[in-house]
């Protein structure tokens, strides 16, 4: 199952870098596409059982049945409620430990776990005012800030170094918690560096390589980087 999802990973990415049809929609499926495979049935599952649900919903994703991947992921999601009763001690350590490595969100979503805000807020007028004082107008930079030169054109030819060897490598310096597909820098190593996976890894590693390539040196519609770049 592993080396199957991986191999889907690598496909949709080369659905962008190879400009098909679905180039505008490649990177969004991958953001779709990779926690919706490996969200966790419960808490407490273990490899196994982990294991068995990323083949089921494999096979739904090639069957094109996304309803049914849906209906199962807000299902687990209605399941996942939030303990009050954590000891204060324990927040500590592992907000400490968070930190340590590199996963601030997922540090400060723990400072915050026993709220009761959830998701999007209404767009009242207090929330509207609130949001626009957070974000000014914008006011023309001051003149000592600008650089009067013109940058030169990066030859292409630099972005040729960025192959799978390199993607390799970097991914083992990595740490941090996740971006828009909410796998964390652990999870990334263990996907693209783990030898278990074979020769699964090595195309993926390829496909990554292909598309840094293809973002430095080619026209990108804004509309196909869109999740890629959320929050950026």
């Amino acid at each position: 199952a592993g080396i199957h999802f991986i191999n889907e990973v690598a496909r949709l990415l080369y659905l962008f870098t190879d400009g098909t049809a679905w180039s505008e929609l490649a990177l969004s499926m991958v953001h779709v596409f990779v926690p919706l495979m490996l969200q966790k049935p419960s808490v407490n599952s273990k490899a196994k059982n982990n294991a068995k649900f990323l083949t089921k919903r494999l096979a739904l994703w090639s069957e094109g049945d996304l309803q049914g991947l849906m209906d199962e992921a807000r299902e687990i999601q209605a399941r996942l409620i939030q303990s009050s009763k954590k000891k204060e001690i324990s927040c500590h350590v592992a907000f400490t430990r968070l930190m340590l490595q590199g996963q601030v969100g997922k540090a400060i979503r723990l400072i915050d776990n026993n709220s009761d805000v959830r998701g999007v807020h209404k767009l009242t007028r207090n929330v509207r005012t609130v949001l626009e004082a957070k974000h000014p107008d914008g006011k023309p930079a001051p003149s000592q800030l600008k650089l009067d030169i013109d940058a030169p054109e990066p030859q292409p030819v630099i972005f040729e170094q960025i192959d799978a060897q390199l993607v390799c490598k970097v991914a083992k310096t990595l740490h941090g918690s996740g971006g828009p597909t909410l796998v964390d820098a652990e999870g990334w190593k263990h996907i693209l560096c783990c030898k278990s996976y074979g020769k699964a890894s090595e195309k993926l590693c390829e496909a990554i390589a292909e598309l840094a390539k293809s973002i430095s040196t080619k026209h990108v519609s804004p509309t196909a980087l869109e999740e890629l770049l959320a929050c950026r």
